[in-house]
């Protein structure tokens, strides 16, 4: 099932930029694979700039899905307060017990991706039962995050020393060996399942990541990916959640829409710049090794555990039929009948 109309004008563009993009860098590592060899740390860099705006807008999420305008006010305040503890606390409890932080950011990051991407795919070609979702996002998750980890352990032993002295052992032959073992069955049941329900395409997003990955140095197929592939798919779904955008939308300015976006998330990202700032500004014989990568991860840990959270509340947002373009609210009758039907007495869409 296709988007409809005023969804196809966001998910489509971003759809084509995402595989488009990916396309292109691993068409590129397959015909000049010296050239990843040579910018990996450049293209690992620019991937964490470009990505960086998706999360900006995480201090509205939360009041696109409350009623009245006491709620949204206090989350433009506590979600800006929670990012700066965290950004605080993670490198600290990091350089306290750094394997079992790395091990639970891996866990954490493949998660978030992996649902991530099965929530765009669910808006683009319609939803999914909880099982073929849950395959999505484990195939999904698995690529991204942990299958560097098996097909490329001298290129990440660095940065895993460098985060993590003790977490060695994820480098060891017999867990690389099941690593990659775990995620081929993730992606062969993935693949089995979406060409079982003609979702064709998806399956050929998946194998196309898995070539992205496999083939292409991880500093390179990271960056892309998020750059690319993972912040624009976000965006997308940001853009659809928000209520303020559905006139325009229905209307066909995306452009206005987008142009809504920079300015909301301009400030939050000059913030994140700053402190990815700090790693550029080092001597270049630092930025040659895995202490670059060690440092946008950290980076990317101290904003990724309270973005889940936000996150979360936008999944759970997207599981109603109001918020978004496309997804009209059901008639007053509708929703009265259904709060009848609750056992509250409350209609749950207006929680």
């Amino acid at each position: 099932m296709a988007a409809p109309g005023p969804a196809a004008r966001v998910l489509v563009p971003a759809d084509r930029i995402s595989t488009g993009a990916v396309a292109a860098v691993l068409a590129v590592g397959l015909v000049a694979p010296q050239v990843w060899w040579r910018w990996g740390v450049a293209v690992f860099l620019i991937g964490l700039v470009v990505g960086l705006p998706h999360g900006a807008v995480d201090h509205l999420v939360p009041g696109w899905f409350q009623r009245g305008s006491r709620p949204a006010a206090r989350h433009r305040t506590v979600v800006p307060l929670g990012y700066a503890a965290a950004a605080a606390a993670v490198p600290t409890v990091a350089l306290t017990v750094p394997a079992c932080v790395f091990c639970v950011f891996l866990a954490v990051s493949a998660l978030h991706f992996g649902y991530g991407d099965a929530r765009f795919c669910a808006l683009r070609d319609g939803p999914t039962d909880p099982a073929p979702r849950a395959v999505h996002a484990l195939a999904h998750g698995t690529v991204t995050a942990v299958l560097p980890l098996a097909l490329w352990p001298e290129q990440v032993r660095p940065v895993v020393r460098q985060l993590a002295p003790g977490a060695d052992w994820l480098l060891a032959a017999p867990v690389r060996t099941a690593t990659a073992v775990l995620a081929g069955a993730a992606v062969a049941v993935c693949c089995g399942t979406a060409l079982r329900d003609g979702r064709h395409r998806q399956a050929a997003e998946l194998l196309l990541l898995t070539a992205l990955f496999g083939l292409v140095p991880p500093l390179v197929a990271f960056g892309a990916y998020f750059g690319a592939w993972h912040s624009v798919r976000h965006i997308a779904r940001l853009l659809l959640a928000d209520p303020a955008n559905a006139p325009a939308l229905r209307a066909g300015h995306t452009a206005a829409v987008l142009r809504r976006f920079g300015r909301q998330a301009a400030a939050p990202t000059a913030a994140a710049l700053t402190a990815l700032a700090s790693l550029t500004a080092l001597p270049r014989a630092f930025l040659t090794d895995g202490r670059t990568a060690a440092g946008g991860v950290v980076l990317l840990a101290a904003l990724t555990f309270p973005h889940l959270i936000v996150v979360a509340r936008l999944d759970r947002g997207e599981g109603r039929p109001e918020p978004g373009p496309g997804r009209p609210s059901p008639p007053r009758a509708a929703r009265r009948a259904a709060a009848a039907r609750s056992p509250s007495g409350r209609c749950r869409d207006d929680g």
